[in-house]
C-alpha cells in the first residue's frame, strides 16, 4: 500500500506542476522540465524514492541468505502417512532454485509493470530507464548487465502480459551466486530426504522397528520390481521388510528413485543392462509379456500363440491416442534392441539390478563417490564452497 501511495502521490504532484505551466499561456511548455521537477520531487521523499518505485536496485531476494532462507523454506516438507499403500515416491514436489528465482523475478515485474502501463508511453519510459543516459529516470544505479535484463523482462511483460522467458542476469540476483551442478544435486539431496520420510512412514505403519546400528542393504530386480532384503540373521525383520517395500508400487518407485540418485561414476550402472531394462521394460508396460518368458525364433521374439512380439506392440500403441503418433519411431527404436538382445541372449546380458544401503533411518548409496543419504554429503558442502553457492 505504500508503494501506490508513494506513486500516486508522485503522479499528482507532476500532473500539477504541469497545469501550472500549461496554464500559462506565455511560457513554452518544457516537458523534460517537468519530468525532471517531478523527479525531483519524487526522489526527495525519505520513505523511498525512484528506486524503490521501479523494484530493481532495492531486491526482492536481497542476498544469499534470504534467497537460501527461500529455498529451504519452500522445500520444509513433512511427509504425513495418508493411508495410500504406496508411500514411496521417487519424483516428490520440489521448489528448484530456478523455481524460486522465476517467483521472485514475477513478483517484482508484476509490480513493475503496472508502474509502466501507467506511462502514456510504456515502451519510451522503459527505454528511457535503461538506454537513454539522459534521461532523469536513466538507472546508473545497475550495471549494464543489469539495464539489459531489466529491458528484456520488462518489455517482456509489457508485450505478453507475463514473462514467457526472463534474463537472469537480474538485479534482483546480484549478490547470489548460481550453479547448474549444485542445483541438480540439491534436487537430489531432497528427493532422497522425502524418499526416507516415507520409508520411516511405512516401517511406522506398520510398527517394524530397525535397531540403531543395524546395516541393511535392499537389492531390487527390475521388471518385477522384487526387493530383497540382507545384512541382518533377523529372518523376521527381513520378510516384514520385504513384505512392506513390495506392497503397492513402493518397490517400483524405490527402484527409480535409486536409478535416480546414480552419480556418474557408479558401478551399478552398465549401458547394455540399462537398454535391456528399457527394452524389456517396455515391452512388458505395453504387450504384457514377459521377454525373458519368450521364445526367440528367426531372431525375433514371438508370443506364446506364435505372433510376432512386435506386432502385439504396435497394436497396443496404436490403441494410445497419444503414443499412436510416434508409434513408427518407437517400433523401429525397439526393433533394433530387441534383434540385438535375441542375438546375444537374454540371460548372457547382465539385468540392470539396483542396490541401496540403510542405515540409522536413511538410504545410502553404494557402488560411487557421492552418497545422499543423511550425513553423507560433505561432497556437497565442499562443491559449494568452490562454487560460491551458499544454498
Amino acid at each position: 500500500m505504500r508503494l501506490n501511495h508513494q506513486y500516486i502521490r508522485t503522479q499528482v504532484m507532476a500532473q500539477n506542476i504541469w497545469k501550472k505551466v500549461s496554464s500559462d499561456k506565455s511560457t513554452s511548455v518544457d516537458t523534460q522540465s517537468v519530468r525532471e521537477k517531478a523527479y525531483r520531487l519524487e526522489t526527495q521523499s525519505p520513505e523511498m524514492g525512484i528506486n524503490q518505485i521501479n523494484y530493481s536496485k532495492t531486491t526482492v531476494a536481497g542476498n544469499e541468505r534470504n534467497f537460501s532462507r527461500l529455498y529451504q523454506s519452500a522445500n520444509d516438507r513433512t511427509v504425513i502417512d495418508k493411508g495410500e499403500v504406496t508411500v514411496i515416491n521417487s519424483k516428490n514436489p520440489y521448489e528448484s532454485e530456478g523455481d524460486i528465482r522465476i517467483k521472485i523475478l514475477d513478483k517484482k515485474y508484476s509490480r513493475v509493470n503496472a508502474i509502466n502501463r501507467t506511462k502514456s508511453d510504456p515502451l519510451g519510459y522503459i527505454k528511457d530507464k535503461y538506454q537513454n543516459a539522459k534521461s532523469p529516470y536513466f538507472r546508473s544505479d545497475l550495471t549494464a548487465a543489469e539495464r539489459q535484463a531489466a529491458y528484456d523482462n520488462e518489455t517482456e511483460w509489457l508485450f505478453k502480459g507475463k514473462a514467457q522467458n526472463y534474463n537472469l542476469q537480474d538485479a534482483a540476483f546480484r549478490n547470489i551466486r548460481f550453479n547448474g551442478e549444485v542445483e541438480a544435486e540439491n534436487a537430489k539431496v531432497y528427493q532422497r530426504s522425502q524418499v526416507n520420510q516415507q520409508l520411516q512412514v511405512l516401517l511406522n505403519r506398520n510398527k517394524i522397528h530397525i535397531p540403531q546400528g543395524t546395516e541393511l542393504t535392499f537389492t531390487i530386480t527390475p521388471i518385477d520390481y522384487k526387493v530383497r532384503v540382507s545384512g541382518t540373521d533377523d529372518e523376521t525383520l527381513i520378510e516384514q521388510i520385504e513384505q512392506v517395500l513390495q506392497s503397492g508400487d513402493n518397490g517400483t518407485e524405490l527402484f527409480l528413485h535409486i536409478m535416480k540418485s546414480q552419480s556418474s561414476d557408479s558401478a551399478q550402472f552398465s549401458e547394455e543392462a540399462y537398454k535391456k531394462y528399457q527394452a524389456a521394460r517396455e515391452m512388458y508396460d505395453v504387450t504384457g509379456y514377459r521377454l525373458k518368458n519368450l521364445k526367440v525364433v528367426d531372431g525375433r521374439y514371438v508370443t506364446p500363440d506364435g505372433r510376432d512380439l512386435l506386432e502385439v506392440y504396435k497394436e497396443g500403441l496404436e490403441k494410445d491416442p497419444v503414443q499412436k503418433h510416434t508409434a513408427s519411431y518407437a517400433i523401429a527404436h525397439y526393433s533394433s534392441e530387441l534383434s540385438k538382445i535375441a542375438e546375444a541372449g537374454y540371460d548372457n546380458i547382465p539385468d540392470f539390478i539396483l542396490s541401496i544401503d540403510y542405515s540409522n533411518g536413511s538410504l545410502r548409496d553404494v557402488g560411487q563417490s557421492k552418497g545422499y543419504g543423511t550425513g553423507d554429503t560433505n561432497w556437497l558442502v565442499t562443491l559449494k564452497h568452490k562454487t560460491g553457492v551458499n544454498y
